[in-house]
């Protein structure tokens, strides 16, 4: 395998932070407090501190997360039960 020259290092090196950059491109968006641009994940800009809303994000309602809560309790406990039911079925 041929050793890759100094030159053809770096071009590579570049390219490959080129796109990183572009990457990162996508998900950027200007902060509507400041204007600078933020990740479109974070809740406060850096710069200013500025209450940012996450794109694509928002929180379960509580009714949701009740109701979720409960299903999973009732299936782990049927779940549950039927076990101790096998074991002493099958003992």
């Amino acid at each position: 395998m041929a050793r890759l020259t100094e030159e053809e290092r770096r071009a590579q090196e570049e390219a490959r932070a080129q796109r990183r950059r572009e990457q990162l491109e996508k998900h950027a968006v200007p902060c509507p407090h400041c204007g600078k641009s933020v990740l479109d994940h974070m809740t406060r800009c850096p710069y200013c501190g500025g209450a940012l809303v996450p794109k694509g994000y928002a929180p379960m309602d509580e009714a949701k997360k009740r109701k979720i809560r409960t299903v999973g309790y009732a299936v782990g406990t049927v779940v549950a039960i039927l076990v101790i039911l096998l074991i002493i079925f099958f003992k």
